[in-house]
């Protein structure tokens, strides 16, 4: 194969993350104010018993307003910009390209895909799975500088349609043989002994 292409994803900052930390002290402040008042207005004076039952029962229903008990929205934190090619001799990234020479290192996690299944949060489990978007390639171009992307991977195994492509790599000396193991998702040392007399029959 010549080449073969990704859609590249770029993720934007998380504002999620900050609307539920502003959403959480809210809430905290809301619950303090309302059982202060309680306390000093001698409401449940004469029980506490009830005084926390009802403290319990007003932080529940706050927490279920503010969508505490509720599945995550299913939404992609990002948008597709342009592809991520890899072809024997250069990786292309968006407008830019690096030829392999200019490349000292190449690193590429693969460990997501589209309707991967995970959850969030440890309890609710995403219907649809994920989008496939966390996977990452990392081109080390030596003097500290490292250009860094995300990429969508449609299928667990759609590394292997750029197999021949990783196999330049490493004998090239960008990839590693065991990156290289991983990135193709073999498990087997009968496999990976069959890969390292293929690759040695190239050399």
């Amino acid at each position: 194969m010549d080449k073969y292409s990704f859609d590249r994803f770029v993720k934007k900052e998380n504002q999620n993350k900050k609307k539920k930390i502003i959403r959480l002290i809210i809430t905290f402040l809301a619950v303090s104010a309302v059982s202060y008042g309680f306390i000093y207005s001698d409401v449940f004076k004469n029980n506490q018993t009830a005084y926390y039952i009802f403290i319990g029962l007003f932080a529940t229903v706050v927490a279920y307003f503010n969508g505490y008990f509720k599945a995550p929205k299913e939404e992609l934190n990002g948008s597709f910009e342009g592809k991520v090619t890899f072809t024997p001799h250069e990786i292309i990234i968006g407008e830019d390209s690096y030829a392999l020479n200019t490349i000292q290192k190449i690193t590429i996690h693969n460990q997501d895909y589209v309707g991967k299944k995970e959850k969030e949060f440890g309890e609710f489990e995403k219907q649809q799975g994920s989008f496939g978007v966390n996977n990452q390639l990392i081109l080390d171009l030596g003097q500290k500088q490292f250009i860094e992307t995300d990429f969508k991977q449609n299928r667990e195994n759609e590394m292997e349609k750029i197999k021949s492509i990783l196999i330049t790599y490493h004998l090239q000396d960008k990839l590693s043989f065991d990156d290289l193991v991983n990135l193709l998702k073999i498990e087997y040392d009968i496999d990976k002994n069959e890969l390292k007399k293929s690759i040695e029959r190239k050399r």
